[in-house]
């Protein structure tokens, strides 16, 4: 699939709209352009890692065959390294290489010399559509140091230093807009009011987008005990959680299914969940709730699912429902209720 930047224009000043595809339409995943060294790449927008890379033109993994792949020899600019890198991502996948140096060019802002991983071992499934990640937390990167968006604001380019993100819903309606704002915020793709939620100052996951998860309901009614941190996380499909407070949120959703350690519920469930931060609710639609469906059942995994880690993940099925907005100048993030194109 083609991407354009023509097809969204600035909305004042020097803020603009990346567009972004939602990946096979599953409101599972979104990703856009970038360029490095003259060469186009689709990546992951992902505000849960602090990385950037893409698959090198030497890859040996079998998935590097159907993407894009960075080649040093066509790029004048290129300036290779020494440090060879290995990342872990969530689920378990590794991705290693090396890295380098190149102008990277994001929505037409060009930054000059920023490290980048080329991977030659890619351990993403071939089901993926992009290239590789475009990390955009806060943290310290093992490759990206800076990162892109620190490198941005380095420049002074932008009216502000702020990244949000409208993610369509296809399941709700097809020709729903999948976008992300850069240095503004697009008052069309919301309603009501953005609220924000102050960074939580925590050691464990120093420089990412963790904030205090107050409650969640369901159908309005409170789970309780939740009252925990939550990473938001653009790069994750699901939503992960505690798994005592994971299984209290599917007992309140009638006809819901434990097996193999997976969560699964009524395909054509009515049941609305809601993400209370800052004394604020956010309800997800039913459609959101489902992954993928069972061929011999009606029953759906769950995009909600339970994990021992402590810190809630919480990824597109929540933040397709809101219009979500990073701050990088005042370390907030907000939400609104996101609004149907």
């Amino acid at each position: 699939m083609t991407l354009k930047y023509s097809k969204y224009s600035k909305l004042f000043g020097r803020d603009v709209i990346i567009p972004l595809i939602n990946e096979l339409n599953l409101d599972f995943s979104y990703y856009g352009l970038i360029t490095i060294g003259g060469q186009n790449f689709t990546v992951d927008y992902d505000t849960g890692s602090p990385d950037l890379w893409v698959p090198g033109i030497q890859c040996s993994s079998s998935q590097c065959g159907t993407h894009n792949q960075f080649d040093p020899a066509k790029s004048s600019t290129f300036v290779p390294s020494q440090k060879n890198f290995t990342l872990s991502y969530g689920t378990g996948t590794v991705i290693s290489g090396y890295e380098g140096r190149d102008i990277v060019i994001l929505n037409g802002i060009s930054v000059t010399n920023l490290t980048f991983g080329i991977a030659l071992v890619d351990g993403f499934n071939t089901v993926y559509e992009e290239d590789g990640i475009l990390g955009l937390s806060r943290q310290i990167g093992r490759v990206s140091n800076p990162g892109l968006i620190q490198k941005i604001k380095g420049k002074k380019v932008l009216n502000h230093t702020i990244i949000a993100f409208h993610f369509g819903r296809y399941k709700l309606k097809v020709t729903d807009k999948s976008f992300m704002n850069l240095g503004g915020i697009d008052v069309n793709a919301y309603i009501g009011n953005i609220v924000y939620n102050d960074l939580i100052n925590q050691t464990r996951y120093p420089g990412t987008w963790m904030i205090s998860l107050h409650d969640i309901q369901v159908d309005g009614i409170s789970v309780g005990g939740i009252n925990s941190s939550a990473l938001i996380d653009t790069g994750t499909p699901t939503i992960i959680g505690d798994i005592t407070q994971v299984s209290k949120i599917h007992t309140m959703i009638p006809g819901s299914y434990f097996n193999n350690n997976l969560w699964w519920i009524p395909c054509n469930t009515n049941k609305i969940v809601a993400l209370v931060f800052n004394n604020t609710s956010y309800k997800i639609s039913p459609t959101e709730l489902i992954r993928s469906s069972n061929q011999s059942s009606s029953l759906c995994l769950s995009k909600i699912q339970g994990d021992r880690n402590g810190v809630w993940v919480v990824g597109a099925a929540f933040l397709s429902n809101v219009y979500s907005v990073f701050d990088f100048d005042n370390l907030k993030i907000g939400f609104a209720e996101s609004k149907v194109f």
